[in-house]
């Protein structure tokens, strides 16, 4: 038997021909009015490699000359200072008398003179005086370790490189470099205490001129010391030979009276005499022996050579090496070229917003 013939399909009354009708693919979007923003996303789109770029390559030139760069050591010290004996005990009794008389801004100022000046030292650090003997000296750090730096060997004239064309003016340019780059000094004011750290490109460089810092510290106090001392001494010298001559003036005096007046007590007149001749005698030896003991203290003072300044931190075994902040660099530099890649891309868009 044969098939049945097929019956195509009848359209329903109900179905309208548009349903029956294939389906577009897709709508045409309505138009969108371009906002203010626009133009300068379409220029960032455009140069998008300039953006990705550029701070990859600002990044890279300075990671390639951070890496180079020698690694910093700092040296720390820290020390208190006193006066002079002379001076102290001086100042003591002007802050005691400022004090009994109700004046306590002398005082206090009297009292901290007379244990030392913190700020002066701080400041004595750094005067010409005292860089120009660091400058000048001669440093052996070339038994450096691997990683303490690279040896070096001489003066901080040689060290700085100074550009200049005589030698004054070179040390004169080293003396700048190390009170910019090399020195830098904390004065404690409430505790007296001087504080200085040292940074040089090796580490036992740092060690060497913390020490010799200290070093030139303590010969300038004991120079003045005993130059203060020397000049106390000459002039109780001086006051100790007329005290002498008084003294015996009036020694000389009492002996002559009582060797013309032998029995004197039944006359007042003679005994109040006696009496007077006698005071005379003993001021003149309270006189003389106050300057004699003032003259041997000058002199002990002149000839002292004990250190008068307390080191609280030694430079030694306290170098610490310095970070030189790669991450830190190379972060800025990225950022650095981000900003200037998206001021190059967004001026080109600025002729189009102007029109």
């Amino acid at each position: 038997m044969s098939a049945p013939p097929r019956i195509p399909p009848t359209t329903s009354p109900t179905q309208s021909p548009e349903r029956l009708a294939p389906r577009s693919s897709k709508l045409p979007r309505p138009h969108r009015p371009e906002g203010p923003l626009d133009p300068y996303i379409r220029a960032l789109r455009s140069h998008i490699r300039l953006l990705i770029g550029l701070p990859i390559v600002v990044a890279l030139i300075a990671l390639g000359l951070v890496i180079p760069r020698p690694r910093m050591f700092e040296a720390r010290a820290a020390f208190i200072a006193s006066e002079p004996q002379s001076l102290s005990g001086s100042l003591g009794a002007l802050s005691s008398i400022a004090s009994q008389l109700g004046v306590p801004a002398l005082s206090a100022v009297a009292q901290s003179s007379a244990t030392g000046s913190a700020q002066f030292y701080g400041d004595l650090l750094t005067s010409n005086a005292i860089a120009h003997d660091v400058v000048t000296t001669n440093y052996d750090a070339s038994s450096s370790g691997e990683f303490d730096g690279k040896p070096f060997k001489g003066t901080l004239v040689q060290y700085s490189r100074a550009d200049a064309k005589t030698a004054p003016d070179r040390e004169v340019a080293a003396m700048r470099y190390f009170a910019k780059s090399v020195l830098k000094v904390t004065v404690d004011r409430p505790t007296g205490v001087v504080r200085f750290e040292v940074r040089t490109r090796n580490r036992q460089l740092s060690t060497l001129i913390a020490r010799r810092l200290l070093d030139l510290v303590n010969d300038f106090n004991l120079r003045r010391r005993q130059t203060q001392a020397g000049a106390e001494r000459e002039f109780d010298q001086r006051r100790a030979q007329s005290a002498l001559d008084s003294l015996r003036v009036a020694e000389a005096g009492l002996a002559e009276f009582r060797a013309t007046n032998i029995d004197f007590s039944r006359s007042p007149r003679l005994a109040t005499r006696e009496a007077e001749l006698q005071r005379r005698v003993t001021l003149a030896q309270q006189i003389y022996t106050t300057i004699a003991q003032r003259y041997e203290l000058a002199n002990i003072e002149a000839v002292r050579n004990t250190p008068v300044i307390t080191v609280v931190d030694a430079p030694e075994g306290l170098v610490e090496a310095r970070p030189r902040y790669t991450a830190a660099i190379v972060l800025a530099a990225f950022a650095v070229g981000v900003a200037i890649a998206v001021v190059i891309a967004l001026s080109s868009a600025r002729p189009e917003t102007t029109r």
